[in-house]
């Protein structure tokens, strides 16, 4: 199998695969990519290098119509639309992405022999990421959730949390950022106004209050200037440093998660800007209403959020951490507790 790339279509297989998809009427094509996915969850061990790959590129397509997916821009991937494929595909592609590297493929044992493996398994784990992804609440139902369990659970924690901002003040940041708030980001400052003080109460940096928002946002354009080393992307980067239609709803030291206001398809969408660092949306969540629907459940039902879980300290505050993490400067961590089983698969 020759391979030139670490993506789901660098290769000849998947090449091979997406042309039979564009070979295929346009009715039969949902059906094509459905059966490259089920074939390598009825084959036995070891599993065949090349139904690997007809799987990983199957399950590309379908994070390709997940919210927050990338669309396939690779010329070796389908040149014709493939029809709307089912919610039920996702998990069906979680399992396929899975079994692809288990230790009993064929493909796992190929890359793993390679100076590419990591690469080839973070471009699994960001699809895998995309596909599981819940299906959005809205942000007063999710703020809700979290209230619910820390006040249950960690109530030094729940006093952290600020009441909500003044509505009057929301919309004197936005004139003076000359930017509009999404409607997200507006229904969770309406819960909480960020919170009273540093705490790490969310999987990334803390949300900021409004003043915040507007001091972090004034102080980075400024230091940006026009200086195009900061507002233009290096040759090493997709994004600039900084870009004014960034909304920076969460910080920590300077690092910001931010929320890209461009005009576009991605709009909406939550990404990093480190302060010593461009802006990256490699792992960007598609909406802060998926973040916090995402969160929300993490506390309810258990699970991680970029490879971070829930966890109690000894004072019964609530601490991410790394998943696996047994404790915080020599300090016991807990697993926290969860308060319902999960009845609804994502997106469904």
């Amino acid at each position: 199998m020759g391979t030139w790339d670490v993506g789901p279509f660098g290769n000849d297989t998947a090449a091979d695969f997406c042309a039979s998809l564009d070979e295929a009427a346009e009715t039969d094509r949902p059906r094509l990519v459905r059966d490259a996915l089920l074939r390598v969850l009825g084959t036995d061990d070891p599993l065949d290098q090349h139904l690997a790959v007809e799987a990983v590129a199957a399950a590309a397509l379908v994070a390709a119509q997940c919210p927050g997916g990338r669309p396939v821009s690779s010329a070796y991937g389908p040149d014709l639309p493939v029809l709307a494929l089912s919610a039920d595909l996702r998990s069906t592609a979680v399992r396929a992405l899975d079994r692809a590297q288990s230790e009993t493929c064929e493909l796992q044992e190929l890359w793993a022999e390679t100076n590419e493996y990591f690469s080839w398994l973070q471009s699994l784990r960001l699809m895998r990421r995309v596909l599981t992804f819940p299906a959005p609440q809205p942000v007063a139902r999710s703020w809700a959730r979290i209230d619910a369990w820390m006040r249950c659970h960690a109530p030094a924690s729940y006093a952290l949390l600020a009441p909500p901002a003044d509505p009057v003040e929301v919309e004197d940041a936005q004139r003076a950022m000359g930017l509009r708030f999404p409607t997200d980001l507006v229904e969770s400052l309406a819960c909480h106004n960020g919170i009273t003080e540093w705490a790490n109460l969310v999987p990334d940096q803390p949300p900021m209050s409004v003043a915040g928002i507007l001091d972090h946002w004034q102080m980075r354009v400024e230091l940006a200037g026009d200086d195009p080393d900061l507002t233009e992307p290096a040759e090493w980067a997709d994004e600039p440093w900084w870009h004014p239609q960034w909304i920076p709803w969460a910080q920590s030291d300077g690092d910001a998660q931010i929320i890209d206001m461009r005009q576009g398809p991605n709009q909406g969408r939550l990404g990093n800007a480190a302060h010593d660092d461009s802006g990256h949306f490699e792992d960007a969540w598609p909406s802060l209403s998926v973040y916090l629907t995402a969160v929300a459940d993490a506390l309810e039902h258990g699970g991680e959020i970029d490879g971070n879980s829930p966890y109690l300290t000894p004072e019964g505050e609530l601490w991410w951490a790394l998943t696996g993490k047994s404790e915080l400067n020599g300090a016991r961590l807990v697993p926290a507790p969860r308060t319902a089983a999960r009845t609804t698969p994502p997106h469904e």
